[in-house]
């Protein structure tokens, strides 16, 4: 029994090692060299029992520490993919580093039986977990690319260890430090390869450093970083045009969508000048432009003062030489008003010759006033006095020119120039005060005539109006008079015909003929005289004729006195005619 149970461990033995590759068997050890492929089996345990498990232990402790397989999720995390268990429960571990040296302990769930197998890996290898692992920065940050080798008793890393860059580069550790300076502007670093530590620092990123990052001992055992760069985004490329004055400042905005992004390198341009740069070390711009950058990377914004009409135009900001976000500027210049003026004064007196812009917001950025005759200047934005020529700017768009204490010299065109584009003309006459004495006595006589005239025109109108108001005014009182005199009238007319009868009449001895007429109407206002009887007879009894005697009797009757006018409204005519025959 006892025989049959050595064949079975040495069967057992001889088929361990024949799934090793390049291990051997020392003293009871595995001896495998670093980056080979190990087949540990579990003897003495039957291989019916399908559950088993893999312990691995440090040397110095012998107690199981974790769990290579099943694999541990925290500490076993290094054996990922590179174990396996087989049908006789041997555990398999692939591309072997320094570290995977220990004892490792198989062990089922059905039995308390386990077994150790002791693992010696000789030479050098990285050290840490395998595979990919996935970094993401910033452009303008700065990046640790940790690869660490390990090396066994008697064994120091060689030139076998190498990094492969993106676009095919492959550097190690006996690199020329001018060349690596040269690949990366010397923003790489690499570490003291013979302490173990291989790893890389890369300051400063750009996106062109974006890509893969691996770090190799031989083609079986390497580790990866996937490196991702987050440049700048432009937040805009397209932005509403800017209307500025001259003189104004603008701010020109240009930022990266990410806040935390620094892009590599950008740029101001201005497009009608030919891609002219928009910097201070630019002449026309010096000490006129002002970025951030330096304090915010991401705000990449431009800041122009002292704006001029040379400025309007498009400006475009260039990120990385891929990106850029065009932005419009309109600069509002000095349009004079006014094309000639004739301005007229007299010796010793002073003037002021008018020039001006017609927005009142613009301000010119040089003008200057000169003579004509002479091509002489008088005054400018850098002299504003000048002698007896003074500039007026009580605003900012006003060019004025005082001239003080004129003389007959100073009289001729006199021209006003903005920025050397455009000018206006003023013509200055000059008159004798005398003459102006005269003509101004001459218009002042006839000023007066003219209204002394007036005055005798209005005089006769109101004359004329005022005499025919009051003759209207008289007809219609002496027509509402006589409507008034007639309210109370009495007629009387007594006619008596003496003489011859004829037959018509021999029956009648003697006619009287009598008629009376009472007229009554409106009570007028009260009158002094009470009442007033007319009398008219005419004796007509000398005439050839019969007798006849002719009587007219007219009786107007007024009202009362107040005292009185208690019967005021009775109305009594009395009427008597006696005939006396003769």
């Amino acid at each position: 029994m006892a025989s049959d149970v050595m064949c079975l461990c040495v069967f057992l033995l001889c088929s361990g090692l024949q799934y090793t590759t390049g291990c051997e068997v020392v003293s009871g050890f595995v001896i495998c060299s670093a980056g080979e492929s190990v087949l540990l089996s579990c003897r003495d345990i039957n291989s019916g029992h399908t559950e088993v498990q893999w312990w691995y232990s440090d040397p110095q402790t012998l107690s199981p520490q974790y769990s290579v397989f099943p694999v541990d999720a925290v500490k076993g995390q290094r054996y990922k993919d590179r174990v396996q268990i087989l049908r006789n429960l041997s555990l398999s571990i692939t591309r072997l580093s320094v570290e995977d040296a220990g004892i490792y302990w198989c062990k089922t769930t059905e039995t308390d039986k386990e077994r150790f197998v002791q693992l010696a890996v000789e030479g050098c290898s990285l050290s840490g977990n395998e595979g990919s692992v996935e970094i993401s920065r910033y452009s303008g940050q700065s990046v640790f690319l940790s690869c660490s080798v390990k090396c066994s008793p008697r064994h120091e890393p060689d030139s076998k260890f190498r990094w492969k860059l993106p676009n095919y580069i492959e550097i190690n550790h006996t690199i020329n430090p001018t060349e690596l300076r040269r690949l990366y502007q010397g923003r790489l670093h690499m570490f003291d390869f013979s302490s173990g530590n291989f790893s890389l620092l890369i300051s400063d990123l750009t996106e062109e450093d974006e890509g893969l990052y691996s770090c190799w001992s031989d083609e079986n055992q390497h580790k990866n970083f996937s490196l991702t760069v987050k440049g700048c985004t432009l937040s805009e490329t397209e932005r509403e045009p800017e209307t500025k004055y001259t003189g104004d400042s603008v701010l020109l905005s240009c930022s990266c969508e990410d806040p935390n992004t620094k892009p590599e390198d950008f740029r101001w341009t201005h497009v009608e000048s030919s891609g002219t740069e928009v910097s201070s070390e630019t002449p026309r711009y010096k000490d006129r432009v002002h970025t951030f950058h330096k304090t915010t990377p991401s705000n990449l914004s431009l800041l122009i003062s002292n704006l001029t009409e040379d400025d309007q135009g498009t400006y475009r900001c260039t990120v990385n030489h891929k990106t850029s976000a065009d932005t419009r500027l309109i600069v509002k210049g000095c349009v004079l008003s006014e094309h000639h003026i004739t301005k007229s004064s007299s010796a010793g007196e002073s003037v002021i010759l008018p020039c001006s812009c017609e927005d009142p917001q613009t301000s010119p950025e040089h003008f200057e006033w000169t003579r004509a005759a002479v091509n002489e200047m008088l005054v400018s934005d850098t002299e504003e006095i000048n002698g007896r020529f003074q500039t007026i700017r009580d605003s900012p768009h006003n060019l004025f020119l005082r001239i003080s204490n004129l003389t007959e010299t100073d009289g001729g065109l006199y021209v006003c120039s903005v920025n050397g584009k455009q000018s206006r003309h003023v013509t200055l006459t000059l008159t004798d005060p005398a003459v102006i004495n005269a003509l101004d006595y001459q218009y002042y006589l006839i000023f007066l005539v003219f209204l002394l005239c007036l005055m005798l025109l209005l005089a006769a109108g109101c004359i004329f109006w005022r005499f025919a108001r009051a003759k209207k005014g008289s007809r219609g009182s002496q027509e509402i008079q006589r409507s008034n005199d007639e309210d109370e009238v009495t007629y009387s007319t007594v006619m008596q015909i003496k003489g011859k009868k004829t037959a018509e009449i021999l029956q009648q001895d003697d006619v009287t003929y009598s008629s009376v007429t009472d007229i009554k109407g409106k009570k007028r206002p009260h009158k002094k005289e009470e009442g007033v009887v007319y009398s008219t007879v005419a004796d007509m009894s000398r005439s050839t004729q019969d007798d006849v005697t002719y009587s007219s009797v007219v009786h107007i009757k007024s009202h009362k006195p107040k005292s009185r006018q208690n019967n005021a409204e009775e109305a009594t005519i009395y009427a008597s005619v006696q005939k006396d025959k003769t």
